[in-house]
């Protein structure tokens, strides 16, 4: 079969894994917009892609299936059921390159390194002998702490399940509930929960650090100056490396 990959998405990291695995010898092309257009109706047409890779976030719009003649294989990253039930009741192939457990993995690590670089760019402040609060103990979250720890800082972990909070605490980190009070003042909080959970109070951390996907975690969305909303660090930060684990993802899932 033809391996003419056809990208979608503004995202740094899609243009560089485009490149990639150009210089690895497949057919490649990107339309660098994050909605469905005329020009990605054309591409599709003249291209004829046999592999569709989607932005990191859904798109707006979607592809009419009738364009999709060929069966494409496609490749997702966020999307709702109600975007791809049309994709399914077609019939084609669908993977969500999100979904591929190391590339889970080594996305969160990349992620937590290009934290890194927003706080010494946000702060001008050495994270070691600071304390950060990181809200939520899935993979970005364990990531980030690790760093944190393995420089010098001290981490107390955030979360509402027992079950992060038990692994927490027997890996050696503070641990506190989300339905505790939390000790914010002085300290940092990163999140990683992708949830609106977060109430500002009397008592409020030095600064947010949001990982998470928008909306972000602030119940109310005023605007708080020491308050970032860090979506895409991968892509913004190391695009490289970001691309060249996709890459490694998007041919394990072909391969499979």
């Amino acid at each position: 079969m033809s391996n003419k990959w056809l990208f979608i998405g503004t995202d740094d990291r899609l243009n560089v894994c485009k490149n990639l695995m150009s210089e690895d010898g497949y057919d490649c092309r990107i339309v660098q917009a994050n909605h469905y257009s005329e020009k990605l109706t054309n591409e599709i047409i003249h291209f004829q892609p046999n592999h569709i890779v989607f932005p990191i976030l859904q798109m707006t719009g979607t592809i009419p299936v009738e364009l999709l003649k060929n069966k494409p294989t496609l490749y997702t990253g966020v999307t709702s059921p109600e975007w791809l039930k049309p994709f399914e009741d077609a019939g084609l192939s669908i993977h969500s390159y999100l979904k591929e457990e190391l590339y889970i993995w080594e996305n969160a690590q990349i992620t937590a390194e290009a934290f890194m670089k927003e706080f010494y760019r946000e702060t001008n402040q050495t994270i070691g002998n600071s304390t950060f609060l990181v809200a939520g103990f899935g993979r970005v979250g364990k990531m980030v702490a690790e760093l944190i720890r393995g420089i010098g800082g001290q981490v107390i972990v955030v979360a509402r399940s027992e079950a992060q909070l038990a692994e927490a605490k027997l890996l050696g980190y503070q641990i506190a509930s989300i339905a505790e009070e939390l000790p914010m003042e002085g300290n940092y909080l990163v999140n990683t929960i992708p949830a609106k959970w977060l109430e500002i109070g009397n008592q409020h951390p030095l600064f947010i650090f949001d990982l998470a996907s928008a909306p972000g975690c602030l119940v109310e969305t005023k605007n708080v100056e020491y308050y970032r909303l860090l979506p895409g660090l991968p892509g913004k930060h190391f695009p490289f490396d970001a691309a060249s684990a996709l890459k490694d993802a998007l041919n394990r899932i072909n391969r499979r």
